[in-house]
């Protein structure tokens, strides 16, 4: 079975005929998109289901940034949540013909805060905040066929070029649950980076965002796992490369 995901940058704008042209050619069975936007979301989903990906759930709404949008071949259902912040970026399912459940983020990063009528969170407390809630999902879920995939926004020293991440200790505690980073697992050494900031319109630090883990009972039903990293970069279809991991289910 085949995963997908990618940060699809800001909706996908004029992009998304391309994008979905893209996803067809990975030929997946599942993906998880994030920074979905309401604007393009009827055409997205009209795509996707035209594709094969038949069965799609989304948390965007009109007004909502930085959704979440999966898709799949096989019917899916979905697992409710209440987050205190930031639910539009997480989407858990269960696709029950496999026993298996899914979860899409897209983390927020350390940066941005979250504020109205002056009230809020920081930027750092609100991403830790949302790691949190994913924390408390792998270790609930870690006893079975588990995969949890999108964009974090964090990573291990090893994973970024330049500046390093902050809230790192998050990805450890995942591996002490005995969550599998499938990239690492069969890339042991190698630095690739799924987005760059951009200095001038050029790649200037980079770091890996972006991955899909599985529960320890589908180490060994790993297969596949690489970056397809010419759809990112100034003028392409995204500012992130996809993920994408083949898992023998």
């Amino acid at each position: 079975m085949r995963f997908v995901a990618w940060n699809i940058n800001r909706g996908g704008g004029q992009r998304i005929t391309e994008i979905v042209e893209e996803i067809k050619l990975l030929d997946p069975d599942f993906v998880a998109l994030s920074e979905v936007t309401y604007g393009n979301l009827d055409g997205l989903r009209n795509s996707l289901t035209a594709s094969g990906l038949v069965y799609t759930e989304t948390t965007c709404e009109q007004g909502n940034a930085h959704s979440v949008l999966v898709a799949s071949n096989r019917p899916i259902e979905i697992v409710p949540r209440t987050l205190p912040n930031d639910q539009e970026r997480w989407l858990s399912v269960r696709i029950e013909s496999l026993d298996l459940n899914v979860l899409a983020v897209h983390i927020p990063d350390a940066t941005t805060g979250k504020f109205k009528d002056g009230y809020g969170i920081s930027g750092e407390r609100r991403k830790q905040n949302f790691w949190d809630e994913v924390i408390r999902y792998a270790q609930a879920n870690k006893n079975e066929k588990t995969v949890l995939l999108g964009d974090l926004n964090t990573g291990l020293k090893e994973d970024a070029q330049g500046t390093p991440f902050k809230l790192s200790d998050n990805i450890r505690i995942l591996r002490l649950e005995k969550y599998v980073d499938t990239w690492r697992h069969l890339n042991a050494g190698r630095k690739e980076y799924t987005y760059y900031s951009q200095q001038n319109s050029r790649d200037y630090n980079g770091f890996r965002l972006d991955y899909v883990f599985v529960s320890a009972l589908l180490r060994d039903q790993i297969l596949k796992a690489e970056h397809v990293h010419h759809v990112r970069g100034a003028g392409k279809l995204s500012d992130h490369s996809i993920v994408l991991t083949d898992l023998a289910i």
